[in-house]
């Protein structure tokens, strides 16, 4: 599956960054995080408790980042897996400054296995496009309690 897009944001590159790698912005804005905890540099172990129609359930996982370009671009890989399936995912992140702040264009990759992906992959683009403004719209509101 693959899913790309951009989105602006009222806020400088450095801050948007900043946002976007710091645990604790991370953990709030995260459909479904419970656990985002540092265990290497760059990396992190995750726990989500998601729900995808009406298969739902826990999944554990480790999220790495990699080819960082401080406040441009960076690469997200994520693996994770539990009762309802696995996902594993490659995400290019592209920051760009722009004359009100900036844009983030990203373009991900998604392999899903197991129940999960019985749900079939026009639902789930649709959930996860969905999943992605919702976090993108969290982390423009964190960041604004953060300049505030």
């Amino acid at each position: 599956m693959e899913l790309k897009g951009n989105r602006e944001f009222g806020h400088q590159v450095k801050v948007i960054w900043n946002a976007l790698h710091d645990p604790e912005i991370l953990k709030e804005v995260i459909p479904g995080c419970q656990k985002l905890e540092l265990v290497g540099e760059n990396e992190y172990e995750v726990v989500m408790k998601l729900g995808v129609a009406a298969v739902k359930g826990e999944y554990v996982g480790k999220v790495k980042l990699e080819e960082i370009e401080k406040f441009h671009y960076y690469v997200f890989n994520a693996e994770g897996s539990g009762s309802p399936g696995h996902v594993k995912a490659k995400m290019d992140c592209k920051l760009n400054p722009t004359e009100k702040g900036c844009v983030l264009e990203w373009d991900c990759q998604a392999d899903v296995g197991g129940m999960i992906a019985s749900v079939g992959s026009r639902v789930l683009s649709g959930i996860a496009k969905f999943m992605a403004g919702k976090f993108f719209k969290d982390v423009e509101k964190e960041t604004g309690k953060k300049s505030a």
